[in-house]
């Protein structure tokens, strides 16, 4: 507001209010206050340029740079897949974009070794996100390497791993899937048991969803406290279970209530003689429609045409485009190099520093000194990957579905000999247990290379290269463009001043308006200050 307030006075080219402003910063400022014809007043917490002449001198986290036009070309370049150009195609951009000088050297063809030596190891954590990478929402990974001006043995690897697109809520692994098992599952509870029986069997299967959805809520819950909130698949399973549970007071209504109508567990259900096929138990009269059941597959059926058909009024996106940057920091000369730390985004652009005795202590990185990390969801943040092996977890829940497969086919085509009770907590809650274990592992934490190990990285379409960045940055529209700006051009700067990604409220404002102020600084009254 204040901004616009200067701006609407029709007397100044350039404001940019700086908050809570470092020592350092303030005599930088000051020192080139001094060599220009510049009106300003300081307060304690905020100072405000009035600018007299033309210029775009700018304090950007602890640096003096110079924002210039810069005219994006798009006519030559290349990209990595298909869907990232159409993405830039229908966003658009800007006639007249900004490109930041940058404050490093770029060594990328000449230091590419250190590319192959320390690229970091990123898996897709579940087969939703290996799902979405085999899809047109992916659209590559860029790199280039910069080394400090002050200090010749420091090297930063910049990548950037984009997507076209942000997926929504409704997949197929993760909400389609378990709407329909829950379906079935619910329906055979409700034929075949009656109130007094069901009721272990559906709190616990209530309750395992109820504790995976709120185990994915606190974890979003943490966001809260950067100001941020973000919706995942998981906490779908809340409602799950809370759905689920309410088929106990259908089974009391329709049953429990009526003593004559008392369905006794498997004596209700007449199993198929030996040699039948096991779909004829699909097809027995005894089997009822619960109506609690048919919300989930009604529900799935909705969830399966919107993932499939994406019909005009629906996205899976919350928004286009989403970047996930990750800079791996080195420290050497000629072959004698080590890893010093990396900064990475750990929740919506917020920045996470970690060093190499961190990094070691989280074993998170390789023998060989590469960094392990892990992508655990569909805001592409990062997380260290303690160096556990996936796929053992993903075998280890084959083998469980397995076992409950075979339990349930010997469970359904055999007629209890011992107590009712024990053969109905087989059947209806140790099997359907198992199940949900066994494929939750499966689903969740099949492992995929975020970047393919077969690709030839010398290849210039792979680096991140001024005029890329130019497109990125001009992107029409404030939800496509790159938003990691003073960052990537100067990757050295304090840890206290890189506690995000992001450039500062007030940076981003001035960016969006500089175009506007130049074209301001053409009219009349401009030309008369």
């Amino acid at each position: 507001m204040l901004l616009y307030n200067y701006i609407s006075k029709n007397f100044l080219r350039y404001i940019l209010i700086v908050k809570k402003l470092s020592h350092h910063l303030k005599k930088q400022i000051f020192k080139a206050i001094a060599n220009t014809s510049i009106y300003y007043k300081t307060s304690i917490d905020n100072i405000v340029f009035i600018v007299g002449d033309i210029m775009t001198d700018i304090a950007l986290q602890g640096k003096l740079v110079d924002l210039r036009e810069a005219v994006v070309e798009t006519v030559e370049e290349k990209w990595q897949t298909e869907s990232l150009k159409k993405q830039i195609e229908k966003a658009g951009l800007r006639k007249k974009g900004f490109m930041m000088p940058l404050d490093a050297v770029d060594v990328t063809e000449r230091d590419f070794h250190l590319v192959e030596r320390f690229e970091p190891e990123i898996q897709l954590s579940g087969i939703e996100l290996r799902s979405e990478r085999k899809s047109k929402a992916w659209g590559g990974s860029y790199f280039r390497i910069l080394e400090s001006r002050e200090e010749d043995d420091l090297r930063c690897i910049q990548w950037i791993y984009i997507w076209t697109k942000q997926r929504f809520f409704i997949s197929l692994w993760m909400t389609v899937l378990p709407l329909f098992v829950l379906g079935l599952l619910g329906t055979l509870i409700y034929s075949y048991l009656s109130f007094t029986h069901a009721i272990l069997s559906v709190l616990l299967i209530g309750g395992i969803f109820f504790l995976l959805g709120a185990r994915a809520l606190f974890a979003a819950l943490k966001g809260l406290t950067k100001g941020s909130y973000f919706f995942s698949n998981g906490q779908l399973f809340i409602i799950f279970g809370v759905i689920f549970w309410a088929l106990l007071g259908e089974i009391y209504i329709s049953k429990g209530s009526q003593t004559k109508d008392f369905v006794e567990g498997a004596e209700a259900w007449h199993p198929p003689i030996p040699g039948e096929e096991i779909t004829e138990l699909i097809l027995e009269e005894t089997l009822k429609i619960s109506w609690i059941s048919m919300i989930f597959f009604v529900a799935a059926i909705i969830a399966l045409v919107f993932w499939k058909w994406e019909p005009p009024s629906f996205t899976h996106a919350t928004h286009d485009m989403d970047w996930a940057p990750f800079f791996v920091y080195l420290r050497g000369r000629r072959d004698e190099w080590q890893l010093e730390k990396v900064r990475y985004d750990n929740f919506h652009y917020f920045a996470e520093t970690l060093s190499f005795d961190q990094l070691k202590k989280k074993n998170a990185v390789t023998k060989d000194q590469k960094p392990r990390f892990e992508i655990p969801n569909f805001w592409h943040s990062f997380r260290p990957n303690g160096g556990f092996n996936d796929w053992f977890t993903v075998l280890f829940g084959f083998l469980i579905l397995v076992i409950s497969i075979l339990l349930a086919v010997i469970s359904f085509r055999s007629t209890p000999n011992n107590s009712l009770i024990t053969h109905e907590i087989v059947r209806f809650v140790l099997i359907p247990l198992l199940l949900f274990f066994g494929a939750y592992l499966v689903f969740s934490r099949w492992p995929t290379d975020v970047v393919s190990k077969k690709i030839n990285l010398s290849d210039p379409i792979y680096h991140l290269t001024d005029n890329r960045l130019r497109i990125f940055w001009n992107l029409r529209g404030e939800e496509p463009a790159l938003k990691v700006r003073s960052k990537l051009q100067d990757p050295f700067m304090d840890d206290e001043d890189f506690g995000t990604f992001r450039d500062d409220l007030e940076q981003i404002v001035f960016y969006n308006l500089l175009p506007k102020l130049r074209e301001l600084e053409q009219k009349e009254f401009f030309q008369r200050l």
